[in-house]
């Protein structure tokens, strides 16, 4: 995995108990877990909000409505079920 490194800035209060806490070897590690989770966490809500955005326009079309109630007959049919 490359990695590179950089210089934050932090209140002073969360650091300190974050050094008591954590074992000198492992804050770079926990930091990079925690950062990737929120990374995630942003991206999703990204996706979310893009996806929504998304079927509200599909919503508004009304070309693509039409179509969708064309279909809806053939949705309510029963395909499998023998007279």
């Amino acid at each position: 995995m490359d990695q590179v490194r950089v210089n934050l800035t932090l209140d002073e209060a969360v650091w300190e108990t974050f050094a008591q806490l954590v074992p000198k070897r492992k804050k770079s590690m926990i930091i990079n877990d925690l950062l990737k989770e929120e990374v995630e966490k942003i991206r999703r809500r990204q996706e979310e909000q893009a996806l929504g955005a998304a079927f509200r326009e599909a919503s508004e079309d009304l070309e693509r409505q039409s179509a969708i109630q064309e279909w809806e007959s053939l949705d309510l049919e029963d395909w499998g079920a023998k007279s």
